[in-house]
This record gives structure tokens, C-alpha cells and sequence, in this order.
């Protein structure tokens, strides 16, 4: 990040005008400033300041003011590379598609917003300074840029620890006076052992690397705060299906840590500054020389292991390994799992495949013939088929995932995301499962423990989250509270009290942190709820609207609050007006549909039903209560049919089959009653 002057700014501001779809924008400089002329959130064209430039290859992007203190990161972007490689050019982030101005994805809108979503990240000691009162932003920052105090911690104590050793002609140790631990790469000695292809750490002083790198290569969300440990400030994000593809791999921008999380390399010791310099960001080696520190080369870079012959395409580890995605056009980014590509298992999964993403006229079957001509096959993926099956919702998924959890051998990153997914499931084994998980040692399993037993019955519930609002980790505690809010506490223990007290305060203050966005005034809004201050809780949902109007969960919830307080007209008003600028139009409809139902105008409720099962198929929720007002409605036979499509679809869904079951019982089809009750229960057989 810089600012904006001549030296610094890379794109050609020199009265240029680039088209994308429709939309044109302008690129002036006047004299040492630098500006865009574009359409804004309103849909009028306007000229906005240019205030930094942020990165430098392979691409770079503005940051323009839209109004005093908020910025935007623009998404149109200069190609920084030669000519010759196709750069020097303006280029759009969406090539694809036209976003119109009030769009989610509208490059005025909160996704784009620097002091929220970006500054975090690029400058040193940062501090938002948000303002609810008047919707601006102060932000500052200590360093434009990623300074050294960024990563080691306060310098101030190592300051006064080399002027005293300056004076004393003595050498200071390196990292003197820092709380951070991060060992240099001389106190981190990986040997190989007698008969050991794979080396070993042998020797190292405790290290915060991993953790210390986290927070601005993760895809996580920000709980504010002031402590540097990242299970206090942070809540990574578990292996989510948009993020990530059922076998791990990268699917969205994730940013490494979530993916060397599931890695071979994390659970033997590696850490980021033995591959990576951290001052340089270069990495220590070249090409294959760098995997062989660990792995010997006499047997990992040979033509036999690597099938290609040295120096050809192929040839080099991370080829097969560290496969690369790109992201914001051209920007390759490689996957940090360290995975061994298995060709039929990626076709199976709808995931990319590092063989056939090269050999594009071969076939998954041709690629996993070539690999057990020289390697046993067999290797196993602990958890892609258990969690794609579970997300189809085929019968083999939930036992293989409560073995994930149950055996606990999986990286923690895996047992919290297998546990959301029994959550999903609705799986009798999971209350057990979250009790024994409840100790487990990694933080990201405890919060997701935490998450998994919200659909508890209350008193299992608080059995299971009780502990963890006195856990270790603040992103724990925080989602402990969020399991809890709502519970009668009057029969606790003082001390069960008196945390749950501390707790609701920590997590008032991370909800509060993050009310220049909707999701932070959405929980404030539930919390004025349950206290029964409905007056403040309409006032959050309505500043969340008048911050983003594209923001879904605000309709949804307004609307729910009036039907609380029997207001269902403005409940419908407000879900229509939803249905013109939400962001998940489909979630609108649901909504709507559910309103109209309660409000005895049931032919309308169908109607945007329907719309919500079409737009989503693979929403469950939304098909289960479409089904049920076909039924209702005298629609019987349609109903059948719909829920019969969702049954081929997720074949192991309980709610489905129970329905099903029913309702065929209702209607004489004794036969179809029983079939579909036979896989109910053995679904549901121990």
C-alpha cells in the first residue's frame, strides 16, 4: 500500500477510458493527483479521488474515496506485467459479468470497503475508527505498510535492549525484547534418520510463526480486540463449501492457512519461514531444491517419482502438490494442503485434478492408471468421500464422518468441519460427539462445538456449551455465548453465572466491533431481542439496511420481528421491498412465502415458494416446506413428486423420508409408507 503519487502509481491515468459492458470508466491525473470517473452506488457518474495504490505485481489496484474516510477498492486494475506477457493494460475484476450499481458485488458496496475488509491486513497497528453515529470512518494506522512490529510484536522493549547492548559492545540475541516467538532458520534443524527418505525436526526453540502469519493469510473473520494471540482475535473459517472443494482443495480465496492447516507439513512441525523469508517473501530455494531439505532427492526428484523428466513441464513438486488457482484474473495462487493428486476421487467430487488440469485430452481413468503403474493407489483421503457424502446427503456420509470425530486422527481443521456438517445432518450421534469434543485441544474444534450445539435441545445444549465460556481462547468463548443467549441461567452455579457474565460481555464487544456491517448489527439486534427491547433491535436491522440495502438477513429478520409483534403487513412490505434489492433473492421469496402462509393467502405463498425452491434445488429447507404447502393446499400428488425429487437428490435426508413416509400414509400407499420408513430407520439404527 502507497499513496498515490507519481512515482508510486502504475496505470496509465493519461485521460484514459476503458469500456466493460455497458459501464465506461475514466482515468485522469491533474498535475500529481490521480482520479476515476465512474458510475457511483447511485447510479451517477462522478469523479472520485484516487487516495493509494495497493500492490505492484502482477497486478495493482486504487483505493478511491467516496466520501471523507471511506475507501474503495476499485475494480478496474492495471496488468502490471510485460507487454509481451499480455499486461500494460486496464483490466475489470469481473470480466464476465456487469454488476449494476446497488449490487452486492458492485465495487462501491461494504465487500469492497478498505477500512473493513482490506486495511487489517497491509498496514501496521491499524485502528478502524468507526463512527455508528454519523456511518464514517477515521481509520489510521502506526505504518503504511506491513512493518516489522507487524509480525514481531511491540519494538519498543528491543529498542532499549540494543541501545544497552550497543553501549555495552555486547551482541544482542536476535529477537531480544520481542513477546513474539520466532525462531531464525538456523535454530530450526531438520535431519533425516537412519533409513528416512523424510526429514525430521530435530532440534527447534518454541515458535508463534504459523499463528503470527494467520491473520493476513486466512479466511477469517475479525472479533477486534487488543490481543495478538489469534484464537482470541480471530474466527478462521472451517473447510466451508464455497470456500473450499469436499477434498480440501482451494476454491475460493482463502489465503494458505486454512489449507496448511490440513497439511502433512503442519502436523510435522513445518512452519512458514522454513520454505518462505519472511523479510524477502522470496522463498529459501528454487524449483525442487527447496522440497528436497526434507525430502531426498535420490528418491522424491527422480523421473520415476515425478513421471516427467527434469526440467520439462511437470517436472517440479508443486506442480503435482501445490497446484495453482487464479484468482483476480491472473493472479496465481498455489494450494498450501500438500495434497497427492487422485485423479477418479477429484471426478467423483467435482474437484480439479493436477494431472488432467494439464493433460486436458486425457481422462481422470487414464491419469489414476498412470500413478498405480508406479505408486500403490490405495493412499486414503480421510475425509473428501465421508464429507462429499454427507453434502449429498447419501447414506455413507454421517457414519463417516462421526468416524472422523470419533477416531480423532484428522487434522483439527477436518473434525471441525465434519462436526458442522453432522450439525447439518441432524445426526443422533452428535450431542455425544460434541461432549467428547468439548476438550478437544485445538480452539478451532472447540468453536465449532460450540456452533454444532445451537440446534441442541436447551438443556443438552447447555450441558455441552457451559464449559466453554470459561475456554482459553476468546473466539470460543464468544460462540459459546451465542449458543447460550436466550437459556434461563437462574439455575447456575455463581461461577457458571459469573462467566456466562464475562463472556456476553466479550462477545457484545466483538459484535459491537463489526456494526459497520450487517452481520454485527444483526446480532445486536438479536441480543435487544431476547431482552425483549424490540424498539432497539428494529433500530439495528434498519441501520443494518441503510448501510448495505443488499443485505438479505436484515429483510429476513426485520420481517420475523414484525411477525413477532403481529405486524405481519409490514412484515410483507418489508420482504417485498427485499425482493427488489437483497442480495439472495431466492432466501426473499422463502420468507415471503412463509408470511403469506401466516397472513391465510396461501395460493400466494405457494407461488414464492415455489420461486425459492427453483432459484435454490439444493437448499433442503426451502423444497421440505414447499412440499408441505403443495400438500396443504390440495396438491398432493405435485407434493409427492417434489419431495421425491429431493430424495434422489439427498437420499439420506431424514426430514425428507419422514415426510414422504407420511404423507404416502395419509393417501393409502401403504407400500410406499413402509420403503420409505425401512431407510428411515436404518438410518437411524445404531
Amino acid at each position: 500500500m502507497q499513496k498515490a503519487t507519481p512515482e508510486t502509481v502504475l496505470g496509465n491515468f493519461n485521460d484514459v477510458k476503458v469500456k466493460h459492458f455497458k459501464e465506461t470508466a475514466r482515468f485522469v491525473r491533474e498535475g500529481d493527483a490521480f482520479f476515476v470517473e465512474a458510475v457511483g452506488a447511485d447510479g451517477e457518474r462522478r469523479r472520485f479521488p484516487v487516495i493509494y495504490t495497493f500492490g505492484v505485481e502482477p497486478l495493482q489496484q486504487y483505493l478511491v474515496e467516496i466520501e471523507p474516510g471511506r475507501l474503495q477498492s476499485f475494480l478496474f486494475a492495471w496488468d502490471t506485467r510485460p507487454k509481451e506477457q499480455g499486461g500494460q493494460r486496464w483490466f475489470h475484476l469481473q470480466p464476465d459479468e456487469y454488476v449494476e450499481p446497488g449490487d452486492a458485488l458492485h465495487w462501491t458496496a461494504p465487500s469492497y470497503n478498505w477500512n473493513y475488509s482490506c486495511a487489517d491486513c497491509h498496514s501496521t497497528a491499524l485502528k478502524k475508527n468507526y463512527d455508528r453515529a454519523t456511518k464514517r470512518y477515521s481509520t489510521e494506522y502506526f505504518e503504511i505498510n506491513v512493518g516489522c512490529e507487524a509480525c514481531h510484536g511491540a519494538g519498543s522493549r528491543h529498542v532499549e535492549l540494543a541501545e544497552a547492548a550497543k553501549a555495552a559492545k555486547d551482541a544482542l540475541p536476535a529477537n531480544a525484547g520481542f513477546d513474539r516467538r520466532l525462531p531464525t532458520p538456523a535454530e530450526r534443524i531438520w535431519l533425516f534418520g537412519e533409513g528416512k527418505s523424510i526429514a525430521s525436526l530435530s532440534r527447534s526453540e518454541p515458535s508463534d510463526e504459523t499463528e503470527t502469519c494467520a491473520p493476513c493469510h486466512s479466511r477469517r473473520a475479525d472479533l477486534g480486540g487488543e490481543s495478538t494471540s489469534y484464537h482470541d482475535r480471530y474466527r478462521v473459517a472451517a473447510l466451508d463449501e464455497l470456500l473450499y472443494f469436499d477434498d480440501g482443495q482451494i476454491r475460493d480465496e482463502v489465503y494458505v492457512y486454512g489449507s496448511f492447516l490440513q497439511s502433512k507439513m503442519h502436523a510435522a512441525g513445518v512452519i512458514c519461514s522454513d520454505c518462505h523469508d519472511g523479510h524477502s517473501t522470496k522463498l529459501r530455494l528454487d524449483g525442487n531444491a527447496l522440497c528436497s531439505r526434507c525430502h531426498q532427492a535420490d528418491v522424491y526428484d527422480t523421473a520415476k517419482h515425478l513421471f516427467h523428466e527434469a526440467g520439462t513441464p511437470g517436472s517440479l513438486c508443486t506442480d503435482c502438490h501445490m497446484p495453482e488457482r487464479t484468482y483476480m484474473v491472473h493472479d496465481d495462487r498455489a494450494d498450501h494442503r500438500f495434497g497427492i493428486p487422485r485423479p477418479a476421487l477429484a471426478a467423483k467430487l467435482g474437484a480439479p485434478d493436477a494431472c488432467t488440469d494439464c493433460h486436458v485430452d486425457k481422462s481422470a481413468n487414464w491419469a489414476e492408471r498412470e500413478i498405480a503403474k508406479r505408486f500403490d493407489s490405495r493412499v486414503e483421503h480421510p475425509f473428501a468421500e465421508a464429507l462429499h457424502a454427507a453434502r449429498t446427503q447419501r447414506p455413507e456420509g454421517e457414519p463417516g464422518l462421526v468416524e472422523l470425530v470419533a477416531v480423532g486422527k484428522a487434522p483439527a481443521i477436518v473434525r471441525a468441519t465434519a462436526l458442522l456438517e453432522l450439525r447439518n445432518l441432524g445426526s443422533p450421534a452428535l450431542p455425544a460427539l460434541l461432549m467428547r469434543a468439548s476438550s478437544d485441544a485445538s480452539p478451532i474444534v472447540r468453536r465449532s462445538v460450540a456452533v454444532a450445539a445451537r440446534d441442541l435441545p436447551p438443556e443438552q445444549r447447555v450441558e455441552v456449551v457451559r464449559p466453554l465460556l470459561r475456554d482459553k481462547a476468546r473466539s470460543v468463548r464468544v460462540e459459546a455465548v451465542a449458543a447460550v443467549l436466550g437459556v434461563r441461567a437462574g439455575d447456575w452455579s455463581p461461577t457458571d453465572r459469573a462467566a456466562l457474565k464475562r463472556a456476553t460481555a466479550e462477545y457484545i464487544e466483538a459484535r459491537s466491533f463489526n456494526t459497520d456491517r450487517g452481520e454485527g448489527l444483526i446480532d445486536m439486534a438479536h441480543v435487544a431481542m431476547l431482552a425483549g427491547d424490540f424498539k432497539h433491535a428494529e433500530e439495528n436491522l434498519r441501520e443494518a439496511l441503510d448501510i448495505d440495502p443488499t443485505f438479505t438477513a436484515a429483510y429476513v429478520n426485520l420481517a420475523d420481528l414484525y411477525r413477532t409483534r403481529e405486524r405481519d403487513e409490514e412484515a410483507e412490505s418489508t420482504l417485498r421491498e427485499g425482493l427488489n434489492r437483497a442480495a439472495d433473492e431466492a432466501a426473499v421469496e422463502f420468507a415471503l412465502g412463509l408470511t403469506l402462509v401466516r397472513l391465510g393467502r396461501h395460493s400466494e405463498a405457494v407461488l414464492h415458494l415455489r420461486r425459492a425452491y427453483e432459484m435454490r434445488p439444493e437448499t433442503i429447507r426451502f423444497g421440505y416446506v414447499y412440499a408441505v404447502a403443495q400438500f396443504d393446499g390440495g396438491q398432493r400428488e405435485a407434493s409427492l413428486r417434489t419431495l421425491e425429487q429431493m430424495q434422489r437428490r439427498y437420499p439420506a435426508n431424514r426430514d425428507v423420508l419422514q415426510l414422504l413416509a407420511g404423507y404416502n400414509q395419509q393417501m393409502g400407499r401403504a407400500k410406499a409408507a413402509e420403503r420409505y420408513a425401512t431407510k428411515l430407520q436404518k438410518l437411524n439404527a445404531p
